[in-house]
């Protein structure tokens, strides 16, 4: 079977739900848009936080993106390229003037830091590219990628994988607060997948709904899970990268745990800091078992 018959196949597996789709309409939906960038000004500047600014051309392919307050990733030349996707900086629409063909914004990181956003500009240049996702479906589709390549590198490593229900209807029994069961010899792990907090990937976000009054604060509870598995594609751009934790608070008797709020000490922090230290956030799932 020739590689271009793959593909037919592949595109044909893939939109079979909605029937009859053109390929335009599943790559707009799928793929972010790559807005070269015009012009970079990297004197930094401090209203409401610290930026810098940039402008890009408006064309008749984006015209319906940029306009006030859309926001995007800033990506490297060498991702277009066919290089690694990662993020350098974020950027935000603020004016666009279509006589001149030209939408003006900021650049900013999710740290009020300037040290952060010097740090930033020392990378970007003005052969990189804004990246903005159309549709927003990009943090959709991680997290749903994130599960995928969880299980997979979980039965991979001899663990029995269940995938829990989205939903549960109330005669069936309380809803499960976590995303999978880890199973091996005789023994059961429950493991919540999360992501990188975007705002700040240096950050897990360890958050959920509050389920209307049953719990006082988003942040995830410690006794609904015994594992947190962090994706670490947006600071790595792989997306079969994970940080382990175990889900509990760091104490004289626990001090691989992770912090607790302290207002509520039965929950989690909801943005800790998430770096491979083999002290709270391991590599491996053995590391946490």
């Amino acid at each position: 079977m020739s590689l271009e018959t793959d593909y037919r196949e592949l595109f044909i597996r893939l939109t079979k739900r909605y029937g009859s789709i053109e390929p335009d309409a599943l790559e707009s939906v799928l793929c972010p848009v790559l807005v070269p960038i015009h012009t970079l000004d990297k004197t930094i500047k401090r209203d409401k936080g610290y930026s810098a600014s940039f402008t890009v051309r408006v064309d008749e392919h984006n015209l319906e993106l940029l306009h006030r307050g859309r926001t995007g990733k800033f990506v490297p030349q060498s991702y277009v390229a066919g290089g690694i996707w990662n993020e350098i900086a974020k950027g935000r629409i603020l004016e666009t003037d279509l006589d001149a063909g030209l939408a003006y914004g900021e650049v900013y990181t999710g740290e009020s830091s300037k040290a952060a956003l010097e740090a930033a500009l020392a990378r970007l240049t003005d052969q990189d590219y804004l990246e903005i996702d159309r549709y927003g479906i990009a943090a959709k589709l991680l997290s749903g990628l994130s599960e995928y390549y969880i299980a997979r590198i979980a039965r991979e490593q001899g663990y029995d994988v269940v995938r829990m229900s989205e939903d549960m209807a109330r005669h069936l029994g309380a809803y499960n607060y976590y995303d999978f069961q880890f199973r091996r010899d005789g023994e059961m792990r429950r493991v919540e997948v999360k992501s990188l907090w975007g705002t700040n990937t240096s950050r897990a976000r360890l958050i959920h709904g509050k389920g209307g009054d049953k719990y006082p604060t988003s942040s995830c509870r410690f006794d609904t899970q015994d594992i947190f598995a962090v994706n670490l594609f947006l600071r790595t751009g792989n997306i079969e990268d994970f940080a382990f934790a175990r889900s509990v608070a760091v104490c004289p008797d626990n001090p691989n745990g992770l912090p607790a709020v302290p207002k509520y000490p039965e929950h989690v922090t909801q943005n800790p800091v998430c770096q491979v230290d083999n002290v709270t956030w391991f590599s491996q799932i053995k590391d946490v078992w």
